[in-house]
């Protein structure tokens, strides 16, 4: 097999129905045949590779929002009450999306029960701590100490741009690309320009390298579940079975949402130029890489085919797929549900309000994170309800590969929600308007 045909056959295994058809129970048959011992090797190959995926999220969004924003800002400079209609018009979708998925996931937890276990399902959970008492999730898993000690507001507030950008510490890219861009809309264009004209080859660099290291997606599937699959068992899949169920449910829900949303806030002439609706490819793609960042270029080019403001779309897109997190949201709310309910901790109305919150800030301060780690977010939460943190984690990570799916699906569909209502159709292009469109 040459190179080249190699390469077309990881571009056709990136669909959904090869993910189904070949991908998964490809992946249950090595993971069921290798010994335990190829689990490790596995699951460092799979991570591996999910960074190098994640490798152009930082350049990205740095560039997009700089220049989007920057764009955004100059196009209403003359209308003082017009200035700050976009970003009323994405924060305030964002926050009740975040919300929703939210709500759904406790809603979703208190009637599915997950950890509610039979005294079978309890022995098996505790035959299979016993088996994993050598485990140290601090020490195996990077990031869990950062996430418990800079919780919240020392995540999002900026250092160094470039610091920041280097050290992979997405939120507080996000935050210095804002104030960037507002900053830059500020200034003369002749003296912006020669910045201008190096974030946007940044931003075309970016999106494709991404595109190249998306055909990576289908081995780091493969490597994922086949790693999952030989260190799991029966008593612990079926120990785990509501928890998977609801992540599923909060997954399906939120693609239902998403397409209402795009009925709602689109015309009959825009969907009329979609061959298929742009949510369900936008949810399948996301499901079949395990990754929500790899829907960026396919939300970008729907939303200019509709005939959106490129810029809106630019920035609400990539600032809605790493903000709003919503399937790490929804992912975190379960996981504190399942910790409280397998501790037997009363759901009370205070606590449930309690688990919104933690939810909410323990999910968005996952921004950035590759899959384990995101798991390992909720130590915060954990801590807080007095829950051995180690117990749960350890469970939940032997899960995490094939729960990465639906945790991006529903990122990337309620992302491109936020971008339908946050952009506008395009106006006139006046003279000397920075073009900030990527290229694919």
């Amino acid at each position: 097999m040459t190179f080249s045909s190699f390469v077309q056959l990881l571009r056709r295994a990136r669909s959904p129905r090869s993910f189904f058809l070949f991908i998964l129970p490809l992946s249950i048959v090595f993971g069921t045949i290798l010994p335990d011992s190829a689990a490790p090797t596995l699951n460092s190959a799979g991570l591996a590779l999910v960074q190098l995926i994640a490798f152009p999220a930082i350049p990205l969004v740095l560039s997009a929002v700089i220049i989007s924003i920057s764009n955004i800002f100059s196009i209403h400079s003359d209308e003082s009450s017009g200035q700050f209609l976009f970003a009323k018009r994405f924060s305030l979708p964002l926050v009740l999306i975040i919300l929703f998925g939210a709500f759904l996931a406790v809603l979703l937890s208190i009637y599915q029960s997950p950890g509610v276990l039979s005294p079978d399902g309890k022995l098996s959970i505790g035959r299979i701590m016993l088996d994993s008492t050598d485990i140290h999730i601090s020490d195996s898993v990077p990031g869990v100490d950062q996430v418990a000690s800079q919780f919240w507001l020392q995540t999002l507030l900026p250092r160094n741009l470039l610091g920041d950008a280097s050290g992979g510490q997405t939120l507080r890219v996000i935050t210095g690309s804002i104030l960037a861009g507002v900053a830059m809309s500020r200034l003369n264009p002749s003296i912006t320009k020669p910045l201008i004209s190096l974030l946007r080859s940044v931003n075309s660099i970016s999106v494709q390298v991404l595109n190249i290291v998306l055909y990576l997606a289908p081995l780091v599937l493969i490597f994922l579940i086949a790693g999952a699959v030989s260190t799991i068992n029966a008593e612990i899949v079926v120990a785990l079975l509501n928890f998977t169920i609801c992540v599923f449910l909060a997954a399906v829900a939120s693609l239902g949402i998403a397409r209402l949303i795009f009925r709602r806030f689109t015309s009959t002439r825009e969907r009329s130029t979609l061959s298929e609706n742009p949510i369900d490819s936008v949810f399948l793609l996301a499901f079949s890489t395990g990754s929500s960042m790899s829907s960026y270029s396919l939300i970008f080019q729907s939303m200019k085919g509709m005939g959106r403001d490129e810029s809106e779309v630019e920035a609400s897109a990539s600032l809605s797929l790493l903000i709003s997190q919503v399937g790490n949201v929804t992912y975190n709310v379960i996981a504190i549900m399942f910790a409280l309910n397998l501790y037997n901790i009363p759901l009370t109305p205070k606590t449930l309000v309690e688990v919104l919150a933690l939810g909410i800030a323990t999910g968005i301060s996952a921004a950035g994170l590759d899959s384990v780690a995101v798991t390992s977010s909720i130590t915060p939460a954990l801590l807080f309800f007095q829950v051995p943190a180690d117990t749960v984690l350890v469970m939940l990570m032997a899960i995490d590969p094939i729960l990465t799916l639906p945790r991006a699906a529903t990122t990337s569909a309620l992302a491109m929600a936020i971008t339908v209502i946050a952009s506008q159709r395009e106006p006139s292009t006046p003279a000397g308007q920075l073009d900030a469109s990527p290229q694919s």
